[in-house]
């Protein structure tokens, strides 16, 4: 496949930290493609599903989960606009312009942006750069142009234009024109955007989205490897010995934090504990902790599940991280996902303390090593753990 994430953007080098997600989001993609020729894709019912979801999550983001909709983000208007074939035809600023009229936005409306702003947005849509980098900038310069029309207009700016549908429906179609899936929105991603569009420079914001954009492509990737096939593949995928190589991995590293953890603790409480258990199979109780992450990072697990859990107990109370090592599909693509989630007990009943987003996860594809992927797995695991010790430490006396 021809790879764009060796491209550059207005004739500087994407970042390396980008180049490298692009690329690896690139070999994901051609994973979907080959899916695709196996069986069946998403299909109308998937792209509803996809927007339906969308649309909850971005009226979520916005603050606006139960608003009327009485012109709120229709999704037949939104599937309409979705399933269009691209035809091979440029997005110019007439088309862009008409197809802004047919995107519904919250209640009340954002004033239409003038024509001259279609024609930036063109300009961004034509861009010479990858997929992901072009549904960023059309983003950032519809986001834009919709902020300088509700200046000019007087109009309150809430929810702010970047929250607003328009930006998310165009950079969406961008994306379905190269054959990538649309974005899948996510409530829990409000920090990280509001931090990428904080960047000074325009291209500093550019690549900061495109990194965003590119996490949230790799979850509908997930989904799109989920898809069911027709009968069954001829040979396994090779990710059993990846799979369990990073499982050991996370054990070890896990249990080698057990140690510092538990002096810790035991300032604050001397019988407090650390511990840790794994295994290749869940069942029961953790099996459904598998198959909820797996839900929330938006794909199908295939059969088994490896997991390590690390307990922690101190002054009556008790908290519970699960990182788990799963197959993509079923039966599996090849591709893995490394997911953790944190239970804690309550007055109130069991509470999830990570809240993961859809993003909060590490995909692996076919080609990956152990080695190579590993410095992103441990600062993933790294990363629960402290917010799992943090809320910990914050409920005990």
């Amino acid at each position: 496949m021809d790879s764009l994430a060796d491209r550059t953007l207005s004739g500087e080098d994407l970042p390396a930290s980008l180049r490298r997600s692009l690329g690896r989001l690139d070999r994901l993609h051609a994973l979907g493609q080959q899916r695709c020729r196996t069986g069946p894709c998403e299909g109308a019912d998937g792209l509803r599903r996809a927007v339906e979801r969308h649309v909850r999550e971005l009226r979520a983001l916005a603050g606006q989960p139960g608003s009327p909709a009485r012109r709120g983000l229709d999704v037949d208007s939104l599937c309409a606009v979705a399933a269009e074939p691209p035809s091979g035809s440029p997005l110019t600023a007439g088309r862009l312009a008409a197809l802004a009229r047919r995107i519904p936005d919250f209640d009340p409306p954002a004033p239409a942006p003038p024509i001259g702003t279609a024609a930036e947005a063109a300009q961004a849509a034509a861009t010479e750069t990858h997929p992901v980098v072009r549904a960023a900038l059309l983003f950032q310069r519809t986001a834009e142009a919709l902020g300088r029309r509700l200046e000019e207009t007087g109009t309150a700016a809430r929810p702010a234009p970047y929250l607003r549908p328009l930006p998310w429906a165009l950079a969406s179609l961008s994306l379905m024109r190269s054959d990538h899936p649309p974005l899948a929105a996510d409530r829990r991603i409000g920090g990280r955007l509001d931090a990428a569009l904080a960047h000074g420079a325009p291209d500093d914001r550019t690549a900061a989205l495109a990194e965003l954009f590119a996490d949230l492509q790799t979850a509908a990737l997930r989904t799109r490897l989920s898809t069911p096939l027709r009968g069954r593949p001829d040979v396994p995928p090779p990710s059993a010995l990846l799979a369990s190589a990073v499982h050991r991995r996370i054990l070890v590293h896990l249990r080698h934090r057990t140690g510092p953890l538990s002096q810790v603790l035991r300032e604050l409480d001397p019988d407090a504990s650390a511990g840790v258990e794994a295994a290749d199979v869940a069942e029961g109780p953790r099996r459904d902790r598998c198959e909820a992450a797996a839900e929330r990072a938006l794909f199908v697990p295939g059969p088994g599940c490896r997991w390590a859990a690390l307990g922690l107990r101190a002054a009556g109370a008790s908290v519970e991280l699960v990182v788990t090592v799963h197959d993509v599909g079923g039966p599996p693509t090849g591709a893995l996902a490394v997911t953790a989630s944190a239970v804690m007990d309550t007055p109130r009943g069991p509470e999830e303390v990570l809240d993961p987003a859809c993003t909060d996860c590490v995909t692996l594809v076919p080609g990956d090593t152990a080695g190579d992927r590993w410095p992103c797995v441990e600062e993933f695991v790294d990363e629960a753990v402290s917010r799992t010790v943090d809320r910990l430490a914050r409920t005990l006396p």
